[in-house]
């Protein structure tokens, strides 16, 4: 991940701490609209610490910061909307990945690939008796991790990594908070920890993969991004080949590539595999949308539909169904 350096003259990068970059995408119900940011210091009376104007896509970026909590307040076509809290709890020195949504219907549909709980690894790749006082701050960082006490978590975490660097749930468990906190680069250091520590566990090299796979969205970072992660999934292959989550990652590796016959076949191969996959199943969907494959889109999102009732998504895929709907039968009108 990139670095955003401080570099002051005569004096070491040693001495003086690197500063943030904040960076990320604004979404909202209106097309071009104008976003303004400020970003403010709810410690200070919510003084203003930077502004900046999302370009015509929506991206954002503010730089040299210090990691704390801000408030982020948007001023949409003139009107300001709700802050948001934004709480940085990367190392020092990299960028911090967040995006927004503003409205009431999200514009497009976002994916969480199932996951396996950091905890569950092979007893036999784990090393060593640990402290009563390690276990139970694990413990104690794991209800943290539950209730939404991130920052907390992240302290336990990292004091215990200290005092028993070997605990490979400690490791797992950072790389999930690191990369739901948009800290990818951080969380790759973690996840490839824990892949040491249990080199027969897949779950940290597939959790690495999805956060490669973000990480190629920030700037400068697309192509070694993207090798990184094909070659991690490589990894998990050779551990587990029937691996539908790993096939589905390489289905969305393949995407950001345009490599899109490659991608259908990594998607229907995982859905081979777990028929009740629903991230491939709607990646698949999504693809033949863009390739406009009306018929192959409208049948894979019915079916998502129909197996998944009460989906929080469910509004979003109907959506994607009515394009496809709308689109198949313009194409199926004659022309005068």
């Amino acid at each position: 991940m990139l670095q955003a350096s401080l570099l002051l003259l005569m004096v070491s990068a040693a001495q003086i701490p690197a500063g943030f970059t904040l960076q990320g995408q604004i979404t909202t119900d209106r097309e071009k609209a104008s976003i303004k940011l400020v970003l403010e210091d709810p410690k200070a009376r919510n003084a203003e610490v930077a502004r900046a104007e999302a370009d015509t896509a929506g991206n954002y970026g503010f730089s040299n910061l210090a990691g704390r909590t801000y408030r982020l307040v948007a001023t949409i076509d003139g009107k300001k909307q709700e802050r948001r809290d934004v709480e940085i709890l990367c190392r020092p020195g990299a960028v911090v990945s967040k995006d927004f949504h503003y409205g009431k219907i999200d514009p497009t549909l976002m994916l969480h690939f199932p996951a396996e709980d950091p905890d569950f690894v092979d007893v036999a790749e784990l090393q060593g008796d640990y402290p009563k006082d390690v276990l139970r701050d694990y413990e104690r960082a794991y209800e943290d991790h539950l209730n939404g006490n991130i920052s907390k978590a992240v302290q336990r975490l990292e004091a215990i990594t200290a005092k028993a660097p070997r605990f490979y749930g400690a490791h797992a468990r950072l790389g999930l908070i690191f990369q739901q906190s948009g800290c990818y680069s951080d969380a790759e250091t973690e996840y490839l920890r824990a892949a040491e520590l249990s080199p027969r566990s897949v779950q940290p090299l597939l959790n690495l993969a999805s956060a490669q796979i973000r990480a190629s969205d920030l700037p400068g970072q697309f192509d070694s991004a993207i090798a990184h992660a094909l070659d991690t999934l490589g990894r998990v292959l050779e551990l587990r080949p029937g691996s539908a989550i790993a096939h589905c990652l390489i289905g969305a590796a393949k995407v950001k590539t345009k490599s899109y016959e490659e991608a259908e076949k990594s998607f229907l191969r995982a859905l081979d595999l777990d028929g009740d996959f629903s991230a491939a199943q709607l990646m698949l969907a999504n693809l033949y949308l863009h390739q406009e494959k009306w018929d192959e889109a409208i049948k894979q999102l019915e079916e998502y539909l129909k197996d998944n009732p009460f989906a929080p998504d469910r509004g979003v895929v109907k959506r994607m169904l009515e394009t496809a709907r709308g689109e198949n039968r313009e194409l199926r009108i004659p022309n005068p």
